[in-house]
């Protein structure tokens, strides 16, 4: 069996795709192993450009198969691998593909844009105005999250998917800026219980 190799480190968005791999490699034996790429500089070299011409992480090589961007490559790992953590058929698949795009549009700029701004990161200068209007765009999104989790255990139903580990990790940038989850009470319960996983634990830690 060949190892995929996964380029990037747990602090940055490469952490979604490390943890789906060890979610994978703990239920089906997938073989992975993380090749260290920092986004500040790595990323920017002639070597790993050959392989992300965007040079940016994560990037995946599964025997000569390069793939880019985090949610597409859990996508399709959940797919390679099988297991309960893959989409059962195709509607399952369409569902988790609308969630993982539904992360990025909808809340990603948002989360990074607080994020960036915070005095643990300081990227860029602290903006209240920013913030407070990037929290009031969250506010939507985070109201449908709240619907649907009323309904469901999980993004696709009752059991952990792929789809869960994409929201999530999109998401996963919040705790750093200690976002209140409060006024969604099935975001915040469904949300901790995908941060306490043993296998995100567990790639954080590579």
């Amino acid at each position: 069996m060949s190892v995929v190799k996964i380029y990037g480190t747990p602090g940055s968005r490469a952490n979604r795709t490390l943890w789906l791999a060890e979610e994978l490699k703990r239920e089906t034996g997938l073989a992975y192993e993380m090749v260290p790429t920092h986004f500040m500089n790595d990323a920017k070299k002639p070597d790993y450009l050959a392989i992300n011409p965007n040079g940016r992480v994560p990037a995946m090589d599964d025997d000569g198969y390069i793939l880019f961007e985090s949610l597409a490559i859990n996508l399709y790992l959940a797919k390679k691998a099988g297991g309960s953590l893959a989409p059962k058929d195709a509607r399952e698949e369409g569902k988790a593909v609308q969630w993982s795009m539904w992360a990025l549009t909808e809340l990603e700029d948002a989360f990074i844009a607080i994020l960036v701004r915070h005095p643990k990161i300081a990227f860029m200068p602290p903006d209240p105005k920013v913030e407070a209007d990037m929290r009031t765009k969250l506010e939507r999104p985070l109201k449908v999250l709240e619907q649907h989790l009323s309904k469901n255990r999980n993004m696709l139903g009752d059991r952990f998917t792929v789809a869960d580990v994409n929201v999530a990790g999109v998401m996963s940038m919040s705790r750093i800026v200690d976002f209140d989850y409060s006024p969604y009470p099935h975001v915040k319960q469904w949300f901790e219980a995908c941060m306490a996983r043993p296998a995100l634990a567990a790639a954080a830690a590579l």
